[in-house]
């Protein structure tokens, strides 16, 4: 095991070696935090093709890969942000790139770039318990600039 460099590969060899040594399935899985499914998969793959069928196993993920998007297509979403004096959800900015670029952007594609790119991102508030006047007023917006640049 300690000659395998892929962590994922020595997670596997992990699992036969905690099984071979007498462990139960259940400890097994909640000691390398993994699924039972994930488990099952990987002891029929190694009872069928030993060490080396284990080793090349394909990694599940994206069938089209994980996307990458040019940097202008969020400068143009950042000046735009920061000539407004209003919230922009996460939905507006990507309706923006998809009407500007004819690209779709992911949610947490879109959120992660704004975070990267310093702004701060106010998530919205729960409403208050049974319509209390005075939580309410806690809950009142004070800033209309819900995006601002750190």
């Amino acid at each position: 095991m300690r000659k395998a460099k892929d962590g994922r590969y020595q997670l596997r060899i992990n699992t036969i070696i905690l099984l071979k040594e007498g462990a139960k399935p259940g400890k097994i899985r909640e000691r390398l935090l993994i699924g039972s499914e994930t488990y099952c998969r990987w002891v029929r793959i190694y009872n069928k093709g030993g060490l080396a069928a284990l080793k090349n196993i394909k990694i599940t993920g994206r069938k089209e890969g994980n996307p990458e998007y040019d940097n202008y297509i969020f400068e143009e979403l950042f000046k735009k942000l920061d000539l407004m004096q209003e919230y922009w959800s996460v939905i507006k900015m990507q309706k923006f790139v998809k009407d500007l670029h004819k690209i779709e952007v992911p949610n947490e594609t879109m959120r992660m770039r704004v975070k990267r790119a310093g702004y701060s991102y106010k998530s919205n508030r729960p409403s208050p318990y049974k319509g209390d006047v005075v939580k309410q007023e806690e809950f009142k917006k004070t800033d209309s600039k819900m995006w601002s640049k750190n």
